[in-house]
């Protein structure tokens, strides 16, 4: 590496659905090259790639989009309360080795935290779970982990207990009542922000109804990362911040879980992230 990122070392990972191909690649290549992160926060298809990370499982997720013919990710699962086209059993059988939480206590290696939206108020929840729960345990980890892939629409919610009570829970990047920050990564002096949104593309606008809606959620994603950065760029002691997205646009939809979309997208992240390895300094964010 070009110039050391200094440690603590947090990561933040943006949602993106299928787009999370690209993510898991640039994950995995990173920490293949002995990258390691100490603080990791995520939300939607981030939340799950944070977990793999934090408990040693990046090859299984990389398996994940690989296979996703197989996977069959979208399976038909209407439901009207909460309203949903698909289910969500494929999320909860991948996460199945994370069911047990306190299991999960003894080999989690870093602090994750996972960003949900609970329903009743709109308020964007982040769940801590540190190694031994020494520094808080949030739990459920996995029913928190499917609640933040649950695209409204698209996925169910899930109901949980929290500090609130019991309450529904969705995607963590659809955004609330505040937009993102990075909390769960306070005291890091380096953070890295994998993303899958390019920052032109929420330059685009269009009257193609596809396009339009394939668009929109990755300007949500990109609109919760630039307020998240400037918010940890604004403080008196603040960390450096590098953003990494694709080097190209990913020409496919959020849901386009097929195989033909992940493993090119998988395969350029394990490039963009050696490029970034290369020469850090050209992803810094200014204040």
């Amino acid at each position: 590496m070009a110039e050391p990122l200094r440690r603590p070392l947090g990561l933040a990972l943006s949602g993106g659905g299928a787009l999370g191909a690209w993510q898991a690649g640039a994950l995995w290549a990173l920490a293949e090259a002995g990258l390691y992160f100490d603080k990791v926060l995520g939300f939607s298809a981030g939340a799950l790639a944070g977990a793999t990370y934090s408990f040693g499982m990046l090859e299984d997720l990389a398996s994940f989009y690989r296979d996703a013919d197989s996977r069959r990710v979208l399976r038909l699962g209407p439901g009207l309360r909460p309203p949903h086209l698909f289910s969500n059993q494929v999320l909860w059988e991948a996460l199945k080795p994370l069911c047990d939480d306190a299991a999960a206590k003894r080999s989690i290696r870093c602090s994750l935290t996972v960003m949900t939206l609970r329903v009743r108020d709109l308020t964007t929840v982040y769940s801590r779970f540190t190694p031994g729960g020494e520094g808080g345990w949030d739990g459920p980890l996995a029913g928190r982990l499917v609640a933040s892939c649950a695209i409204p629409g698209i996925f169910p919610a899930v109901r949980f207990e929290d500090r609130e009570g019991a309450a529904w829970h969705l995607d963590g990047g659809v955004g609330g009542r505040k937009l993102m920050t990075m909390e769960g990564l306070d005291g890091c002096r380096d953070i890295l922000v994998l993303e899958m949104v390019r920052p032109e593309e929420v330059r685009i606008r269009t009257w193609n109804p596809s396009l339009f809606f394939k668009l929109r959620g990755r300007h949500v994603c990109r609109r919760q990362l630039d307020h998240a950065v400037a918010r940890a760029l604004a403080g008196a002691e603040a960390p450096r911040v590098f953003r990494l997205a694709p080097s190209r646009f990913l020409d496919f939809s959020m849901l386009g879980f097929s195989s033909r979309n992940c493993v090119p997208a998988l395969e350029l992240g394990r490039k963009d992230a050696g490029a970034f390895l290369a020469s850090p300094g050209a992803c810094e964010a200014l204040r």
